[in-house]
């Protein structure tokens, strides 16, 4: 008798041990737009999601025209309160162009307006800031020198710093480097070549995901990684073959037009006539690639990373809360998405 109980407590040891880890997911979102107007589905998306934080990106740094030094342009307004139920995570969009020439004053002129700029949120809803810069290996040494520094500005002190990780700098980790902050965010989108001529989707393809990847480069990789889920799509426009530009506001069902459009492939539409389209001159010959993000491409691209698990609970960030994408994906598709990280 001792030794059946013996066994079944034994057994029981067993089948814990090799219990699978449950990971605590902190579901979020981007907001990409400059201003904060309150509107009713995106306070609808983050109360209901839950999301348990807000990624806001408060300004670029961009390479002004007339000196030749960086600036800050596209800075964020708030036209109405935040909501009191998130965590506030700002974000700064750093140009890799501006990297060219030396300047020790940049990061005490970013941390100072990025401080300005969040006074009105409460300290203690801040516990991280973000920069997001898509840095090259000649930039590399430049842009590290950056983060060290601002890490030093009192806005930054006793908070994470977070940087932006893109999928070639996963594979190529070793040219890429890992930059000086306390975690990553990799960007899972984005991965193709937008400006390259073919019948692809330059937003977010698996196979393209998976030669970045690879069976254990994001496991493998030095730092923390929060993960970053595309909700968006455009359409891209190319004259003779070469790229001429995003068409933000034209959609597969107008694309579909065929009195205007000529549809081959799967996401390619060539124009059948000269014709005005949403503010758009579009000529005779030219084509449209539409580019989206399907509920199907965002379960298999959450599952590829998934499979690559760290010991560490990631932060999944849906890119962005914008209420005319967000018609696209209901809130319990979107559940079902971040929770497949658990």
């Amino acid at each position: 008798m001792r030794f059946r109980i013996y066994l079944s407590y034994l057994l029981l040891l067993c089948m814990a041990c090799h219990s699978p880890v449950q990971r605590k997911v902190t579901p979020a979102f981007y907001f990409w737009k400059q201003t904060w107007t309150g509107n009713t589905t995106e306070k609808q998306y983050v109360a209901q999601l839950p999301a348990k934080r807000l990624y806001i990106k408060m300004f670029d740094v961009e390479l002004d025209d007339a000196t030749q030094t960086p600036a800050p342009v596209a800075t964020f307004r708030q036209a109405a309160p935040l909501s009191d139920s998130v965590d506030i995570i700002p974000v700064v969009f750093l140009m890799n162009n501006i990297w060219e020439k030396a300047d020790t004053t940049l990061a005490g002129n970013v941390g100072k307006l990025l401080q300005q700029l969040c006074e009105q949120i409460p300290a203690a809803r801040i516990p991280e800031i973000q920069l997001d810069c898509d840095w090259t290996k000649n930039s590399r040494t430049a842009y590290f020198d950056f983060l060290t520094r601002i890490r030093q500005h009192p806005f930054f002190r006793n908070r994470s710093l977070s940087v932006t990780i893109r999928m070639h700098q996963v594979k190529f980790l070793t040219a890429s480097g890992t930059p000086p902050a306390d975690k990553g965010l990799l960007m899972c989108y984005n991965m193709g070549d937008l400006r390259k001529y073919g019948d692809h989707n330059s937003i977010l393809d698996e196979t393209t995901m998976a030669a970045y990847i690879g069976k254990d480069r994001v496991a493998r990789y030095p730092l923390p990684l929060d993960l970053a889920l595309p909700l968006f799509e455009w359409s891209v426009l190319f004259r003779k073959g070469q790229y001429a530009g995003i068409l933000r506001n034209i959609s597969t069902q107008e694309l579909r037009n065929t009195r205007l459009f000529d549809h081959s492939g799967q996401l390619l539409y060539t124009v059948k006539q000269d014709t005005l389209l949403n503010g758009y001159a579009l000529r005779q010959g030219e084509v449209v690639r539409r580019e989206t993000t399907s509920h199907e491409a965002l379960k298999a691209a959450a599952r590829l990373v998934a499979q690559q698990r760290q010991t560490y609970d990631p932060v999944v960030i849906f890119f962005h809360l914008d209420s005319v994408t967000l018609h696209n994906y209901p809130l319990d598709e979107l559940q079902k998405i971040y929770r497949l990280f658990n």
